[in-house]
């Protein structure tokens, strides 16, 4: 499908698609007209692609089941490495990293997360020349001096040429200060017009389950979010805290897989236990069978122990009475997962008396 355009692939545990979009997003400002694809639905292309010409391709990279090991990328990002699906990679994260090398390994730069030490084991094995992005004071495009506030966030962000470009994002946290800036430095290797990525990135809104509200009811906020893996909890209840910051924070989480629940189901509450109050729901299976003594109980003992006020829902029926009897006016409720609690923000509306945002 990319055979003969150049191809900036997003690959990484976390930020794959908002990045994905960012770089199209600002490729397309730049009038370089990108054919993007990514894995979650983007509001201004109408679904989850953006046709544009076949002289360049801006692709989500997944590591599941090893699918980024089909593309042969011009420029690879590689925003993070941690253990996930490690089902695909004989339970190793040492093969894990070893398939992002092969895939980074193929482009002619790559983009690497900074703060991240699997990314930056992924660049250590890497001949091919390497930006890493981020905080770090070694990074070759730093983010210098954020600024987390109400409205969005913003930084200064430092360039190997020796140059820098100030960008203020509509969307919130520094895993998005992150995203963007591995999508300018992807800009700035293809030569394009960085000012005119910055305006475009500046107007980036978001990506369908990242961040998204829901709605309004009764004084209580319902946003849905993908998280799913405990970084991406963190990251995205840091967000919550710096958008509402006089609000309470209700965290509805539904654990996705039994063995994404074994493996990480101690961290994942205690990245919950950032929220205010914290209702687990039964554990989406998806594509597995239950494991034995692996249940929704790992999360909320988790959380528990971190000091959350936690509640374990059974039945995934009683959810949405579940959260709704312990709100109040002025609470902000996210619901986490990448199953189908996407569907609780909504019922839970209906059940305030409330209307979706269009």
């Amino acid at each position: 499908a990319v055979a003969g355009g150049l191809v900036v692939a997003v690959a990484g545990t976390h930020g794959k698609t908002t990045t994905t979009v960012m770089v199209t997003e600002a490729l397309a400002a730049a009038g370089r007209d990108p054919t993007g694809l990514a894995g979650g639905r983007v509001a201004r292309w109408g679904g989850n692609a953006r046709l544009g010409g076949s002289a360049l391709y801006v692709v989500e990279a997944d590591e599941y089941d090893r699918a980024f090991l089909s593309l042969a990328p011009t420029v690879a990002v590689v925003n993070n490495v941690e253990a996930d699906h490690l089902e695909c990679y004989g339970g190793s994260v040492a093969a894990l990293e070893q398939a992002f090398a092969e895939f980074a390994g193929r482009a002619r730069r790559v983009i690497a997360g900074a703060d991240d030490a699997g990314a930056m084991r992924v660049a250590a094995a890497l001949e091919t020349p390497v930006w890493r992005v981020g905080l770090a004071a070694d990074a070759d495009v730093r983010i210098v001096t954020p600024e987390l506030a109400e409205r969005g966030s913003a930084a200064r962000i430092e360039l190997p040429n020796g140059g820098a470009v100030r960008l203020a994002l509509q969307v919130p946290g520094l895993h998005n200060l992150r995203n963007a800036t591995a999508a300018l430095a992807a800009a700035l290797e293809l030569g394009v017009d960085l000012e005119r990525c910055v305006t475009a990135l500046e107007r980036f809104s978001g990506v369908a389950r990242r961040f998204e509200r829901v709605g309004e009811a009764r004084g209580v906020m319902i946003v849905d979010d993908y998280a799913h893996h405990p970084t991406e909890v963190l990251a995205t209840l840091a967000a919550a805290r710096q958008t509402f910051p006089r609000r309470r924070v209700v965290a509805v989480f539904q654990p996705h897989l039994f063995s994404r629940t074994a493996l990480h189901g101690e961290a994942l509450g205690r990245a919950l236990a950032s929220a205010d109050v914290v209702v687990v729901a039964p554990i989406y299976g998806a594509r597995e069978q239950p494991l034995p003594g692996v249940t929704a109980d790992l999360v909320a003992q988790g959380a528990a122990r971190a000091g959350a006020a936690t509640v374990a829902v059974r039945d995934r029926a009683a959810l949405v009475d579940s959260v709704a009897e312990r709100l109040r006016p002025g609470d902000v409720v996210f619901t986490l997962g990448a199953g189908d609690v996407t569907r609780v923000g909504p019922e839970l509306l209906r059940q305030l008396g409330g209307a979706e945002q269009p």
